[in-house]
């Protein structure tokens, strides 16, 4: 991700974003005037926010329908510095469900994001329409007024749009809120198909957080969107939790998982690193 960066910002500035002087509304952070870059990594889509004046780190997670503790999961370096800077970028997954991919008959440009895809090396339309947006060729083609397939580095293809709005937090799960009881027993479900990976080390978790939420992980390995086992062997307590995506590039390499605050009570942890031993599913 780190690599991106330059060129990330690069494009965001000299993409059609909006003017720099645009003060942020109550509700909506972005305009149809606006625009989002979106890459894939670890076959999660994230979309880059560029910072605008008078932005905060709630006003953007309430933007993108995360709590704070979810959005310090995702850049752990806001912990020590929360204040944003204008221009920078930040990265948060988008579901599939907040990407429009067709105009409907009753769409209204005004009440939408474009979204651009940025080209990444080693890239072709074929795999950018059809694994990662289930979309026709041809659609692509016609929408950004491509006269063949060949793309390059750097390129921006419009994709899809995303609602002014914003996203809804509802949105960033398939269901609504899951108990550690059905996470245990789609683990159990999904075991006989997949590769049982045991692992142990740190665990970290925002132990001064109050927020309440559901039981998810962030982990380097584990497949995106399965369950995982993390064990507190000092409370002898497992929790269930749902892998939403990677550990950031910021923490140190021993966390081996990052869990939300209410995954890690529910083990009994206390302090904000703790051993822990995992398992989870390939």
């Amino acid at each position: 991700m780190r690599k991106l960066l330059p060129l990330l910002l690069a494009i965001a500035i000299s993409a059609p974003y909006g003017t720099a002087g645009q003060t942020e509304s109550k509700s909506n952070l972005l305009t149809a005037k606006d625009s989002l870059l979106l890459t894939v990594e670890s076959g999660l889509k994230l979309i880059h926010h560029l910072v605008k004046p008078k932005e905060t780190l709630f006003s953007v997670a309430r933007y993108y329908g995360l709590s704070l503790e979810e959005l310090y999961a995702l850049h752990p370096e806001f912990q020590t510095d929360p204040v944003l800077k204008v221009g920078v970028l930040i990265s948060i997954p988008i579901p599939n469900r907040a990407i429009t991919r067709y105009k409907s008959k009753n769409f209204k440009a005004a009440q939408f994001v474009p979204i651009f895809y940025v080209v990444q090396a080693g890239d072709n339309l074929f795999q950018i329409c059809k694994r990662y947006f289930n979309m026709p060729v041809d659609t692509i083609l016609q929408r950004n007024q491509l006269k063949s397939e060949g793309i390059y580095p750097g390129q921006l293809l419009l994709m899809g749009w995303m609602g002014v709005e914003g996203i809804r937090a509802e949105w960033r799960t398939s269901m609504a809120p899951v108990s550690g009881g059905e996470h245990r027993q789609r683990y159990e479900t999904e075991k006989r198909s997949r590769k049982e990976v045991v692992s142990q080390g740190v665990c970290f978790w925002q132990h001064n957080s109050n927020e309440k939420g559901d039981l998810y992980a962030l982990h380097r390995e584990a497949v995106i969107g399965t369950v995982m086992a993390v064990t507190n062997p000092m409370s002898r307590k497992t929790v269930y939790a749902k892998v939403i995506g990677r550990i950031p590039s910021g923490y140190e390499s021993n966390i081996e998982v990052v869990l939300s605050s209410a995954a890690a009570r529910q083990i009994g942890a206390r302090d904000p690193r703790f051993f822990v031993k995992v398992r989870f599913l390939r």
